[in-house]
């Protein structure tokens, strides 16, 4: 507190508010440095359109394993059972030099039995799985 000899009215009653402002500017400095550091990144290889002219090869049938919301299974528009689906999938990887294995499921299908198909598709030998969008 400060006093006010001049008047003769004793104590003042004003807030001194300079070192309040000092630690403010002093934490606001802080955070300003530490915020950058603190933020995590999560990098995601996106592949780019290919809008070349070259037709795709016609030896190269990629494996699209298709899971429907009312539970049908099917790889390559060939209805299988859940329970023979590593077996195709392997047999089909066998002859191919990339292991590479895409979904297509629909919107309403049961998420985790989507996600337990592409776990048996992992074991049976796929490096890749990719998930085929709507355009």
């Amino acid at each position: 507190m400060a006093m006010d000899v001049a008047s003769g009215k004793g104590a003042k009653s004003d807030i001194n508010v300079t070192p309040l402002i000092d630690v403010v500017l002093v934490l606001l400095i802080i955070f300003m440095v530490l915020v950058p550091s603190m933020l995590k990144e999560l990098t995601a290889n996106v592949p780019k359109k290919d809008d070349s002219n070259t037709p795709p090869d016609p030896t190269a049938v990629p494996i699209v394993v298709e899971y429907s919301a009312q539970g049908e299974l099917s790889v390559n528009s060939e209805s299988v059972a859940p329970e023979g689906l590593a077996s195709k999938i392997s047999e089909r990887l066998k002859f191919k030099s990339q292991k590479v294995v895409f979904f297509k499921i629909e919107d309403e299908a049961p998420y985790g039995e989507a996600v337990r198909f592409m776990d048996i598709v992992r074991g049976a030998g796929a490096t890749t799985l990719g998930i085929v969008t709507k355009d």
